[in-house]
């Protein structure tokens, strides 16, 4: 058993978030459960309408979600308990085996899809013709897809379930979730934080910015209306869910980046700490940000109000039957 008594009095004392308990759990409890709740509409949405189900740009977006709710609806909850009874909490070494590696196959994926999706959508927009027989689209569409997903899911089942060092798990100072030893070794932690960190949300950034000025150059420049209005939804959707990535993972990449330069203050750290807490937000917000970009889901959202709206304001009439206004009925001889 693991007790996680001691490693966090040692942690919270050497390093620990200017933040008090109570409220790190407020503030991933009320997002989680949002998020969960638009994980669930939005998935039943793109899975049950054939036209979102079928559209190539649509497909890693539902990998996403899914990914997603697995994270919110397994690795969250155990961080609000943490936050409740670390003190007393203690732990099987197979099951913070088990935790660690949900929570970084999670996360890590999600930002590594997203990275690949921000890489398809140029595909999708201006090499479309690419995609125009079955053996293209498997190869450029899903074979990437399957390798990007197995990858991950490999890496992060030796990495956490096999470690190759001493079996020592360490809670996390800001959310509990156990940390592998094998990010002890630096090579391995380099390799881990510029491969599926740091590279991945420079890709997003980088290529999202390009694929909005890409299509402007296209419109303007060219004078084309190239498929123009099915690039420009695919085109905010993928800018808006950057500009997520760009909140919660750009000030996180910047600290990393200075404390490889060797900046290892403790200012330094403790913001690095923050900028991890408030990362996990990404996931919170892709749904919401994923469905807010689409038309299609905005449409079917007014909809439901409106029908709501008008079923409040259709009313039985009970007045009496003397008080009701006459019908003109018209008597033909």
């Amino acid at each position: 058993m693991v007790n996680y008594t001691s490693y966090s009095i040692i942690l919270t004392t050497l390093y620990n978030i200017h933040m008090p308990v109570s409220i790190r759990f407020w503030l991933y409890l009320i997002p989680n459960i949002c998020s969960i709740i638009c994980s669930i509409f939005a998935l039943f949405h793109f899975l049950f309408d054939r036209q979102l189900r079928q559209a190539m740009n649509n497909h890693i977006i539902i990998i996403l979600l899914f990914i997603g709710l697995i994270y919110e609806l397994t690795s969250v909850p155990l961080m609000l308990y943490y936050f409740q009874f670390s003190a007393t909490w203690k732990l099987s070494k197979t099951f913070t085996h088990l935790w660690t590696f949900i929570d970084y196959l999670c996360y890590s994926t999600q930002l590594i899809g997203f990275a690949w999706a921000s890489i398809e959508r140029h595909i999708l927009i201006f090499h479309f013709r690419w995609l125009s027989t079955k053996t293209r689209c498997f190869l450029l569409h899903y074979f990437p897809l399957i390798v990007l997903f197995t990858y991950c899911f490999v890496y992060y089942f030796i990495l956490t379930i096999f470690p190759l060092c001493e079996d020592l798990l360490i809670p996390s100072p800001f959310n509990g979730v156990p940390v592998s030893c094998i990010l002890f070794i630096p090579i391995l932690l380099t390799y881990d934080t510029v491969a599926h960190q740091i590279l991945p949300t420079l890709i997003i950034i980088m290529l999202s910015t390009a694929l909005f000025i890409r299509i402007l150059w296209q419109k303007s420049r060219l004078n084309r209306s190239i498929r123009w209005r099915k690039q420009m939804k695919m085109t905010i959707q993928l800018l808006s869910i950057s500009v997520l990535y760009l909140i919660f993972m750009g000030p996180r990449t910047i600290l990393q980046f200075c404390l490889f330069l060797g900046l290892i203050q403790e200012n330094v750290f403790i913001a690095f700490l923050h900028s991890c807490f408030f990362a996990n937000y990404i996931i919170f917000l892709f749904p919401i940000f994923a469905c807010g970009s689409m038309l299609e889901f905005r449409q079917r959202i007014n909809r439901i109000f409106l029908w709501h709206k008008q079923r409040r304001s259709i009313r039985p009439d009970n007045r009496p039957s003397h008080q009701k206004l006459p019908i003109n009925i018209r008597l033909v001889p």
